[in-house]
């Protein structure tokens, strides 16, 4: 009510000014007068925002532009090495190849064939490394000395490794021997040596055992029969105590072996049920005594 009776006083006032006054209203009831002296009332508050204008029409669409060149062939990057870590990993899965192939078979936790670290090929039973094995007579062992010095046979089937490395595998070191013996009846005995070893060529391959323990009876090192301390004999080497050849001369071929006087162990002789005491391979303290042969032989050696 006081908002309506002050605009009525102005207006009264605005009447009564001088003719060439100009009066005009504006928004909210604010009257600005303009006269000759350029007298202005005051500024009135601002009016409230109007709504939003109606969109105008779209643009045209522009043409479509010329296609850009083939651009300049890039330089060929360098040649990327071998990052440090990836050649340390090589390394390290390297090593670790390695360790898993054993460097004897006193490592080796496989039994049978397998190639050693050396690249040589071993047969391993239990930490033992095997040189003779014999069970079916599908390998002749009436060779001569050049074939027992590098060894016949196949490792997968009846072999015999070779003098000279059984003489480097025992070199300068404690080994020991076992003997393990089947008949044709599969009755089994064995025989441990508990020092072992073979000298070389220049030796004549000279055996020595000592310290006898097991359950075939003391064939190789027996106080009547001795083979320690004899070199090797083969059918075209005769190094042994007898008055002909043990290995070619003596009731037939009995193979190479350090025989004394073709005694009491042949265990190369000829494959195959007895035909006489003195004729297949024989252990004498176990069944040799009694005429029978025996049907399979492994010759093991282990060192520490």
């Amino acid at each position: 009510m006081k908002i309506e009776l002050t605009m009525l006083l102005l207006t009264a006032a605005m009447v009564t000014l001088s003719k060439t006054q100009q009066c005009r209203e504006v928004t909210r009831q604010v009257i600005v007068c303009d006269d000759d002296a350029n007298i202005r009332g005051g500024k009135g508050e601002k009016g409230d925002i109007g709504a939003n204008g109606k969109a105008g029409p779209p643009g045209s669409k522009g043409s479509k532009g010329d296609r850009g060149g083939v651009g300049d062939k890039g330089k060929q990057g360098e040649s990327c090495a071998l990052g440090a870590f990836e050649t340390e990993m090589r390394e390290k899965l390297q090593e670790i190849e390695n360790r898993l192939i054993p460097t004897s078979c006193l490592t080796s936790t496989v039994n049978g064939k397998q190639t050693l670290r050396s690249g040589e090929e071993a047969f391993c039973d239990a930490g033992w490394t095997v040189f003779q094995r014999r069970f079916d007579g599908s390998v002749n062992f009436d060779l001569t000395w050049e074939k027992y010095k590098v060894g016949f046979g196949n490792m997968s089937g009846e072999f015999w490794l070779g003098l000279d490395k059984i003489h480097s595998l025992t070199a300068g070191r404690g080994c020991r021997l076992r003997i393990d013996l089947w008949d044709f009846d599969n009755d089994h005995a064995y025989a441990v040596y508990s020092s072992f070893s073979v000298e070389d060529e220049t030796d004549g391959y000279k055996l020595h055992v000592a310290d006898y323990q097991g359950t075939a009876g003391n064939s190789l090192a027996n106080n009547n029969h001795n083979n320690s301390g004899m070199r090797f004999t083969t059918k075209d080497r005769d190094q042994d105590t007898w008055s002909s050849n043990c290995a070619s001369d003596h009731a037939g071929p009995l193979g190479g072996w350090w025989y004394v006087s073709c005694g009491y162990s042949r265990l190369n002789a000829k494959w195959g049920r007895s035909e006489g005491t003195w004729r297949n391979i024989v252990w004498y303290h176990w069944k040799g005594s009694s005429g029978i042969a025996l049907k399979a032989t492994t010759m093991k050696l282990r060192c520490d």
